[in-house]
């Protein structure tokens, strides 16, 4: 019991990339006193006891009593200065999750929270609140809403209201856009919850993704791949195809569904935007257009009827990119089992590609911090 248990839970998820990539995710273990979270950025897959962040519940429980800006951005400033605050005595040098908030207020013993593309595939769908109404009655839905302190006051009126209409704590909440908590008392208690969650909606899939690998045109790709790299920067590209990304690039209608990232994540490490190119001949312009109108260079390219190219400053970059784009086309082809795909609001695009929480994760998954 205790952090032993929360590394193994958190050995155990994030090795699996079917529930965590990159540095995604998160757990925490509690006790009366103390709540001990991952730190940003760590992976739960490597994890160690020391990689938790122990912090006091009880000045975590009087942030709520606190009245903050109005300004998103100071607001955010306000509430992650009282939550570094909230970090135990030698603990300073650590810097715990952002939602470090939000896994307080259950009362459970252990937090799991991860972003499965089977999961996502609801929660980013057309259809994800009724779906979650109807296959998990007991669960909470909570619509897309700014991360942080905005979605951790949300979520503890959700809890609380549900608390007071069933008498007890709600142990699975879904995010729109972004992912599952669940929330247990033991190991096998999480594991049986995870399985339950996985299996119902296993079952009503009739449309799954088809990764089988197609022949690529290799002599074309490598001419891509040299200009793109010249283009931005001397990055690494990787390239990826498949029969998914077969039917993406035969135009930008058929692109459509993964225009526009579905996920924080996807963001947090694939940028804000994609770039479809119809037409190798005009990558040169296209990139060029798309850094001018952005700020920033592609992270991930689609070529109209050749693949999908992923740009990073190294390998584990690019690879990085790679991973989370084929996750975002995984929960594009889950959604149509409901409804179809619901990206991102364009506003919370943009509160994410700004926050200065997000841009930190990024950084330390790529040990940049």
């Amino acid at each position: 019991m205790g952090i032993e248990t929360i590394v193994n839970i958190s050995h155990k998820y994030g090795s699996d990339e079917e529930f965590v990539l990159a540095g995604g995710g998160n757990t925490s273990y509690k006790d009366e006193e103390n709540l001990y979270i991952k730190g940003s950025g760590a992976s739960l897959a490597a994890i160690k006891a020391d990689g938790f962040v122990k912090m006091s519940r009880k000045r975590l429980s009087e942030i709520w009593e606190k009245t903050y800006s109005q300004n998103p951005a100071k607001r955010e400033a306000e509430v992650l200065k009282d939550m570094m605050e909230s970090r135990c005595e030698g603990e300073e040098a650590k810097r715990p999750s952002v939602e470090t908030l939000l896994h307080n207020l259950f009362p459970h013993t252990y937090i799991l929270h991860v972003h499965p593309a089977r999961v996502n595939g609801i929660t980013c769908s057309q259809g994800g609140e009724n779906v979650v109404k109807h296959l998990f009655p007991e669960a909470i839905w909570v619509k897309e809403t700014e991360p942080g302190y905005i979605l951790a006051s949300e979520c503890r009126s959700k809890l609380e209201k549900y608390k007071a209409e069933t008498g007890k704590a709600a142990n699975l909440l879904f995010l729109q856009n972004h992912g599952i908590f669940f929330a247990a008392n033991g190991e096998k208690e999480l594991d049986l919850l995870v399985s339950h969650v996985i299996g119902t909606i296993k079952a009503q899939e009739k449309i799954v993704p088809d990764f089988t690998e197609v022949k690529k045109d290799t002599e074309t790709v490598e001419k891509i791949k040299t200009v793109l790299a010249y283009e931005l920067g001397g990055a690494t590209v990787k390239f990826t195809l498949n029969k998914e990304i077969e039917t993406l690039c035969k135009s930008k209608e058929s692109f459509a569904p993964v225009a526009y990232p579905m996920t924080p994540d996807h963001i947090v490490y694939c940028k804000s935007s994609p770039l479809f190119v119809d037409g190798a001949e005009n990558i040169i312009k296209d990139v060029s257009d798309f850094s001018g109108k952005h700020g920033f260079m592609p992270k991930i390219v689609f070529v109209k009827d050749v693949g999908m190219f992923a740009c990073g400053k190294d390998e584990k970059d690019a690879g990085t990119a790679e991973k989370l784009w084929l996750d975002e086309i995984k929960i594009s082809v889950y959604a149509k089992n409901f409804d179809g795909v619901r990206p991102m609001a364009e506003n919370m695009i943009d509160f994410i590609a700004n926050w200065e929480v997000e841009s930190y994760r990024s950084k330390v998954a790529q040990g940049k911090a």
